[in-house]
């Protein structure tokens, strides 16, 4: 992807198979530091790799001139792990020091890891990608050596590269760096498939007597009938904008300045493919109110919004400053600069991207119509979970 930006990066993309977590997490780690040395800086052992629920990366950037020595130590996550036995048991120290920051002292993030297990149970990204520390001290580093070899193939590979560099530089690039030729059939990636469980409701109570109370509040739902991907992202974010204003149809009103319900609130919502959504709210009570009574409010106050429906001067005004969600289409380096982002962020995901001529007709699907059935259809039943977390006496 060409742009004007001053650095090249190089990005590299594989598939995470099936239950591979939090395995892959750890050959993540020896593959980069494989690639880069055992006697790298620290920062550079661990800053450009990466593991997500779906898939595993890793990223170098400099200057365009210096794409051939970029691509040749990228290159090197191909190669079979050889480290010496007392670096890739170290490894396992560092994931549980990664475990213990991100983690352990957490509530939201231990919380988080729960609630997922619960959401999406049944599916691939139900597992905890770092794992447990009784997970990750039992990491083997032949099968974490085996795994590596099995998906760290140039057939399986995505290579994205992003910057003032032109087809032909990055070919002659390719060939100095003496970049592998896959040797087999191109593997296609796609995100791994999704089938939400049975309905619930769940509430996880979490005492921490020195946290700020707070309810954490998710729920996934099915959709009535599939939504291309694009689409549905630029719905629920539009959605989103809509519920948390302070105008008729959405949630601020109710919640806080009509009745001093929540202190301070968060909604975000998103799709998890074509067929299921989610839908996020985090929040703070204000005084007096505890987490039980915040849940039902904000509950009742979602399915009296879905009912109503978003009035269309609402949906029509928020529309309008919605713009920002795409780039201004007439500004070619703005354009060139997201849809590099756009693109690297779908691969990532395992997702095609569309082109620009199909993005850019998008916004016709944005119709007040659309967004409120959207609107009814997370406020029904569904996958839901409710953290509350907080001095214990403010649960109830």
């Amino acid at each position: 992807m060409k742009t004007e930006a001053a650095d090249a990066e190089v990005h590299l993309v594989f598939a995470a198979p099936p239950d591979s977590h939090p395995l892959l997490h750890y050959a993540e780690h020896l593959a980069w530091l494989n690639s880069v040395g055992a006697d790298a800086r620290d920062a550079d052992r661990h800053s450009n790799a990466w593991t997500s629920d779906r898939a595993v990366g890793y990223w170098l950037s400099g200057a365009p001139e210096d794409l051939p020595d970029l691509l040749e130590t990228l290159s090197g996550v191909f190669e079979p792990i050889d480290l010496p036995r007392e670096f890739v048991e170290q490894e396992r120290d560092v994931i549980l020091r990664e475990y213990e920051r991100r983690i352990a002292g957490n509530p939201d993030a231990l919380a988080a890891e729960e609630m997922d297990a619960v959401l999406y149970e049944g599916n691939a990204i139900a597992l905890s990608v770092i794992g447990m520390p009784e997970e990750i001290v039992e990491l083997d580093q032949d099968e974490a050596r085996a795994l590596h070899a099995e998906t760290h193939r140039p057939e399986s590979a995505t290579l994205v590269i992003i910057g003032d560099v032109t087809g032909r530089e990055i070919r002659r690039a390719l060939r100095e760096a003496g970049w592998q030729e896959p040797e087999g059939r191109r593997v296609e990636f796609a995100p791994p498939s999704f089938d939400l469980a049975a309905p619930t409701d769940t509430t996880l109570r979490r005492p921490w007597p020195k946290a700020t109370p707070r309810l954490l509040w998710r729920r996934v739902v099915a959709l009535t009938e599939p939504v291309q991907f694009d689409l549905l992202e630029a719905r629920t974010a539009l959605l989103r904008d809509i519920l948390d204003t302070n105008l008729p149809g959405g949630v601020a009103g109710p919640l806080r300045f009509d009745a001093a319900v929540a202190r301070s609130f968060g909604i975000r919502i998103w799709p998890v493919d074509e067929d299921n959504v989610e839908v996020s709210f985090t929040a703070s009570p204000d005084w007096g109110v505890s987490l039980t009574a915040l849940q039902a409010v904000f509950e009742e106050t979602l399915a009296k919004t879905a009912e109503s429906g978003i009035p269309e001067a609402t949906h029509a005004r928020v529309l309008e400053r919605f713009d920002g969600f795409w780039p201004d289409w007439d500004d070619e380096d703005e354009t060139a600069r997201w849809m590099a982002d756009y693109l690297l962020d779908r691969v990532s995901a395992l997702r095609e991207p569309l082109p620009e001529h199909e993005l850019r007709r998008l916004d016709q699907g944005l119709t007040h119509e659309t967004i409120n059935a959207l609107l009814r259809q997370i406020a029904d039943e569904g996958r839901t979970v409710a953290a509350f977390i907080g001095p214990e006496d403010t649960f109830e």
